[in-house]
C-alpha cells in the first residue's frame, strides 16, 4: 500500500466541501421564515448553520443539517407567556409555516426543533427556532416535560474548531472526519460534538505530530483511556454539557481499534486494520494495495467474479443509533443455542444447522426497514460460485434464516434504513467448522 498516498484519498474523499447539496433547501427555508416573521425578502438573514456542518467536522454524504433560525424577541414574549408549553406551540407555529411551503413533504415539530425530511434528497434539515442573547447564545424551545427554554452556544464552538484546524495545519479536522466514518462503519452512535470535543483535548494535553497512520493509534489510545461512566464532557468552545447517554461506547470500541492498528507491522497489515476500521471509505482509496489479493486470487483461480455490494454504494450512512444482531442456531435434536455465546465460550457450528439471525431491540426501529447481507469468504465459497454479498429487503420483523452449507468464515450484516438514510448497523462473524 502507497500509505501516503492512500491517507490523501481517503481524507479527501471524506471531507464535506461544500453546502451546494443543501443550498436550495436552506434558502427556500430562510426567505420563508424571514417573511414569516420579519416581512423581509432575504434568502440568508437570520440564518445560521449549526452541529457539525457548521463546524466544519461533518463527512461527506451527511444525512442531517442542523439550522437555528434567529427569530425576534417579541415572538419569545409571545409564546413565553402561555400557561403551559408555549414551546410546543411556537414549534407547531413554525412547523405550519414550513408547511405550507412543503405540503407533501414529511415535517414533525416536537422536542427541540422542526424535523423537514428530504426524503427525495436522501437528507433532513432540523430547524430550531431561536432567540439570540446578550452574551451571543441563543435560546431555543424543548417541548418535553412540559416545555422549558434551553441554551445553546454554537459560535464559540465554531470558533475553537477554526482555531484547532488552523494549529493543527488540518490534521485536527481530518481526525474528526476518520471518527465520523469510523464509527458509521462500525455502527455504533457517537455524538459529533463529543467526537470534536475529545479531538480537540486530544490536541490540548500534548504536542501531537506525525504520520496520519501514527496518530490514529495514538487518537485510539487517547480515547481508550477516557472514563466510560463519566456523565459529561465540556464542549469544546462553549464549555456546555455533552453528556454521556451511549455509556461510553467509544471507550472499548477504540481500545480494540488502537490494538489493531499497534499490532500491525507490515504494509499489508496495515492495510487490512485500516480496511476494518474504516470500512469501503478507505478500501475505495487505497493505492497499490493488496487486502484483497487472496480474494482476487481465488477468483482467478476458479472463474468466479466479485460483485459484493456495499450499503455505502445504496444509502448514505450517518449511524444514529446502536443495534445489535444475533442468532439462533438450531440443530434438531438439541435445544437452540445463540451464536453469541456459541463463539464467546469457542463452540464450533457445524454444517447443517438452521439459522435464525435477529434484530435484538427490532422493537426500537419500527420506523425502519431493514436490509441484510450474507458474504461467504475462503476458497470453499469461491470454488462453489457462492460467495454472495448481494443486500436484501428484509421483513419488517427484524430476522432472517439461513443454513449452514459449506465450511469456511461467513459474516451477517443488517441494515436499518430510515428515509433513504442508513441509520443502524450491525455484523456477526459466522465460522462454519
Amino acid at each position: 500500500m502507497d500509505e501516503k498516498q492512500s491517507f490523501e484519498n481517503f481524507f479527501e474523499s471524506i471531507s464535506l466541501d461544500s453546502l451546494s447539496e443543501y443550498q436550495s433547501s436552506i434558502e427556500s427555508l430562510t426567505k420563508l421564515l424571514n417573511k414569516k416573521y420579519y416581512d423581509l425578502d432575504s434568502v440568508d438573514d437570520h440564518c445560521l448553520v449549526v452541529g457539525s456542518v457548521g463546524r466544519q467536522t461533518a463527512v461527506s454524504e451527511t444525512s442531517d443539517l442542523d439550522l437555528l433560525f434567529v427569530l425576534p424577541q417579541e415572538v419569545y414574549t409571545r409564546f413565553n407567556a402561555y400557561d403551559s408549553n408555549g414551546q410546543s406551540a411556537l414549534l407547531q407555529e413554525v412547523k405550519k409555516t414550513i408547511k405550507s411551503r412543503y405540503p407533501k413533504t414529511d415535517i414533525k415539530g416536537d422536542g427541540q426543533a422542526v424535523v423537514i425530511n428530504f426524503t427525495d434528497r436522501f437528507y433532513s434539515i432540523d430547524l430550531v427556532p431561536a432567540f439570540e442573547q446578550d452574551d451571543g447564545s441563543f435560546k431555543y424551545p424543548d417541548s418535553n416535560d412540559g416545555g422549558s427554554w434551553k441554551k445553546t452556544d454554537p459560535i464559540p464552538e465554531q470558533d475553537a474548531c477554526s482555531t484547532l484546524f488552523e494549529k493543527t495545519d488540518g490534521d485536527g479536522k481530518r481526525l474528526c472526519n476518520a471518527l465520523r466514518v469510523w464509527k458509521n462503519a462500525l455502527g455504533f452512535h457517537f455524538k459529533g460534538l463529543l467526537i470534536d470535543t475529545l479531538v480537540n483535548n486530544f490536541y490540548s494535553q500534548d504536542d501531537r505530530s506525525g504520520e496520519p497512520y501514527d496518530l490514529l493509534a495514538d487518537l485510539f489510545e487517547f480515547l481508550s483511556e477516557q472514563d466510560r461512566e463519566q456523565s459529561f464532557w465540556h464542549a469544546l468552545g462553549s464549555n456546555q454539557q455533552v453528556t454521556n447517554d451511549d455509556g461510553g461506547a467509544f471507550v472499548p470500541k477504540a481500545k480494540k481499534a488502537h490494538g489493531k492498528l499497534i499490532d500491525a507491522t507490515s504494509s499489508d497489515e496495515k492495510e487490512q486494520a485500516l480496511i476494518d476500521l474504516f470500512g469501503k471509505s478507505f478500501s475505495d482509496a487505497v493505492v497499490d494495495g493488496s487486502s484483497d489479493s487472496e480474494e482476487a486470487q481465488f477468483a482467478s483461480k476458479y472463474g468466479v467474479a466479485i460483485e459484493e455490494r456495499f450499503v455505502e454504494d445504496i444509502f448514505k450512512v450517518d449511524i444514529r443509533r446502536s443495534m445489535d444482531i444475533d442468532c439462533e442456531v438450531i440443530q434438531r435434536g438439541f435445544r437452540p443455542s445463540l451464536l453469541r455465546d456459541m463463539l464467546s465460550r469457542h463452540c464450533p457450528l457445524l454444517r447443517r444447522r438452521s439459522l435464525h439471525f435477529f434484530v435484538v431491540n427490532a422493537a426500537s426501529f419500527r420506523d425502519c426497514v431493514f436490509y441484510w447481507k450474507v458474504r461467504n469468504c475462503g476458497e470453499a465459497a469461491f470454488q462453489r460460485n457462492c460467495i454472495r454479498g448481494e443486500i436484501q429487503r428484509g421483513n419488517k420483523d427484524g430476522f432472517h434464516d439461513e443454513k449452514t452449507d459449506f465450511v469456511g468464515p461467513h459474516y451477517v450484516e443488517c441494515y436499518a434504513v430510515r428515509s433513504g438514510v442508513c441509520i443502524a448497523r450491525s455484523r456477526i462473524e459466522v465460522p462454519i467448522s
